[in-house]
């Protein structure tokens, strides 16, 4: 296992093996968990499959969804309330 120091929104990337990975899954796992650590899985010497935190991935898919992106930026444009604003009347 080695690591580049290749780093994308601050994510590390680890190249491993996967005999190494069959090896030491809880270990590169434990890497990849929070999303610092993404682990390149290579077979035969060739990049083959990605192994990323859950977290890591669903953010990466909702900024691929443009339906998604709109609603930010929809939001965005709306008033915002300060959170004095909102408990105010419960206050009461």
């Amino acid at each position: 296992m080695y690591t580049l120091n290749i780093r994308k929104d601050n994510i590390m990337t680890t190249i491993v093996k996967a005999t190494e990975l069959r090896d030491s899954y809880a270990t590169i796992a434990k890497s990849v968990r929070g999303g610092k650590t993404m682990a390149i899985i290579t077979k035969r010497g060739r990049p083959d499959l990605a192994l990323i935190d859950l977290d890591y991935l669903e953010d990466l898919l909702e900024s691929q969804d443009t339906e998604f992106l709109a609603t930010l930026k929809k939001a965005a444009k709306d008033k915002t309330y300060t959170l004095e604003e909102v408990f105010s009347n419960l206050e009461d």
